[in-house]
Order: structure tokens, then sequence, then C-alpha cells
């Protein structure tokens, strides 16, 4: 009966889903309620990076039962063998895709997806002891990839060698001996990463930090000239602003990057952030206007809407420029 509940369940959030698509897809009000819902989505799926960054590393002495991070020097008695790249490792995972091309907007996609993975326990050691990891259920989603294609075949593999510096976030229970092992227990995560992919993820949860204020007032703005703002202008469609705003703009992307790429110093860093700032108002109006032409919103608000992405755009990149360029560019 459990059974029966929980798969008509399934049957009905699916149905409203649906139905909620279906009302809102054509619809102006699409525009407040789908980026709450990715909002959402992105912080659930979100949920094992952002433990995993939080997560102090714990000495190994110092251990208690519960969800833990540890880091170590890797081991394992024995050694297997990846299966395209042919590397020496203790555990991989290994996906074969193949590559299909979309025929309208020729964007690349993988379809006939291949997971092979094969683990084995491994032990973490470092100045404050040794613990072995119980590999069953452990993720390699977080290690560093290596891709190559062969025709239109799409191979990527994650590998953990012996002797790689690597943080466990797993959960620590004592076994048989009194001594503590990491393992896989419930719903709560269990990966493997390092160094390298943490702090990666760490400067984009960072990015995201200083640009929320931005992107919440942007929100509001939009909302405001969508729903409330009072239409005191009559404005007759510009096919000037229609072309700029759909085709303009991203061409100015293109050329104010290639002339930052040209330059050092301050002509680099003015036109590269000129070239994100024109990329950033193209990425989020081009879906906005593509509705609000469908639905033959006031051209009024139209204009105002652009504008008020091009002006938070704006704010978020005067604002954070330096912050960002120490976040993501190698001095």
């Amino acid at each position: 009966m459990k059974g029966i509940f929980s798969s008509v369940l399934s049957y009905v959030v699916m149905g409203a889903i649906l139905m909620l698509f279906t009302l809102f897809f054509f619809n102006r009000f699409i525009v407040p309620v789908l980026p709450v819902i990715l909002a959402v989505i992105v912080y659930f799926f979100t949920k094992t990076q952002r433990t995993l960054i939080k997560k102090k590393i714990r000495p190994i002495y110092e251990l208690t039962e519960g969800l833990v991070k540890v880091e170590g020097r890797a081991s394992a008695l024995s050694v297997l063998e990846s299966p395209f790249f042919k590397e020496e490792c203790i555990g991989y995972s290994y996906e074969r895709a193949e590559i299909a091309y979309d025929d309208e907007t020729g964007s690349e996609y993988t379809v006939s997806a291949v997971q092979s993975d094969k683990f084995q326990d491994f032990y973490l050691t470092n100045s404050t002891g040794k613990i072995k990891v119980i590999a069953n259920g452990i993720n390699f989603s977080f290690l560093q990839k290596q891709v190559k294609i062969v025709g239109n075949i799409k191979h990527t593999e994650r590998t953990l060698k012996n002797a790689d510096v690597v943080s466990v976030l797993g959960n620590a229970i004592k076994n048989t001996k009194v001594e503590f092992e990491l393992q896989k227990l419930a719903e709560n995560p269990f990966v493997v990463s390092n160094e390298a992919v943490i702090s990666k993820q760490h400067k984009a949860f960072r990015a995201i930090k200083f640009l929320l204020p931005y992107i919440i007032l942007m929100y509001i703005g939009v909302n405001y000239f969508l729903f409330f703002a009072p239409i005191k202008i009559q404005m007759e469609k510009n096919t000037a602003f229609i072309l700029f705003s759909f085709f303009g703009m991203p061409i100015l992307a293109v050329v104010l990057g290639l002339i930052g790429n040209r330059m050092e110093g301050f002509g680099k860093l003015f036109f590269s952030n000129l070239a994100g700032i024109c990329f950033g108002v193209t990425l989020l109006t081009f879906p906005l206007l593509c509705l609000f032409f469908t639905i033959e919103l006031e051209f009024y608000r139209i204009v105002c809407i652009w504008i008020t992405v091009l002006v938070c755009n704006t704010l978020a990149f005067v604002t954070n420029f330096k912050r960002l360029d120490g976040l993501f560019i190698s001095k």
C-alpha cells in the first residue's frame, strides 16, 4: 500500500509541475516564479558541495562518530587500471557517451551514456594518524576529470591514485576493533575530493555571495516594472532598440572582449569588464525579450526592464570587479 501511495503521489507531483509550466510558460508570471524555483533547485543540489566546503578537517585522533571531513594521502594494497586512459589507480569512475547535436541550435549534448565505476577500500594517512575508508557507495564526481573525444564518442574518467592527497567527507563509525572507519551512512554525503576542486567550488560560492544583492535588486526591479509600475509614457515600438537588444549587445560583447584580450593593464580590465556587462545583459534579457514580445507586453515596460537589467549588471561589475578578479584571475 505504501508503494502504491508513493507511486500515485509521484504522478500527482509530476502532473502539478506540468500544469504549472503550461500555465506560466507563455505568461508573465513565469518571471517571478521561475527564478525562485531555480534557486530552490540550486540550493538543494549544491548541499553536498556546501557541506564539503564548510566542514573543517578533523585530526584522525580527535574523531567522533558522525559526519566528518578527513584529509590525507591515499593508499591501497592493490592497484587497478582505469578503462580508457590506462592509469594505475585505487579506483575510477568512467563514462562513455555518444555526442549528438541539436539541429536548430547546433549545441552539443551526449546520449547513450554508459557509466562504469570500480572502487576498493583504501587508507588516508596524515600526521595525526591513519584511517580506513570503506569505499562502497563513495562518490568520485568531485575529483578532476579527464576528457577525450574520439570520433563522436566522449570518454570521461576520474581516478584516485596512490599517494594522492585528498579529502573524504563521510561518516566516522567504529568497527569491531573499536577503530574508526569512514563509511557511507543513510542519506549523508560520502565523497572524495581534493584541495583544487574544493577551492574552485568555494570561489564560485563566494562570487555568488558578492553578486547576490544585485541579483535580488534586479529581481525586484524587473517584477516592479512588469506588474506594478504605471504606464506614464505611451511608447511606440522602436526597431533600433529591438535590433540592438537582440543582436547589438552580443556583438558588442564579442568586440569589447577581443579588444580587452589585446591590451594590458587598465585597458584590459576596462574593456573586459564592459564585455562582461554586455554578455551578462544579453544572457539575462534574451529569454525575457522573447517572452515579452510573444505576449505583446507594453513596449514601455520592456524598455524599463531592459534598462533595469543593464543598471544592475553594471553596478555588480563596477562594485565587485576587484574581488571577482581576485577570485578567478591568477596573478
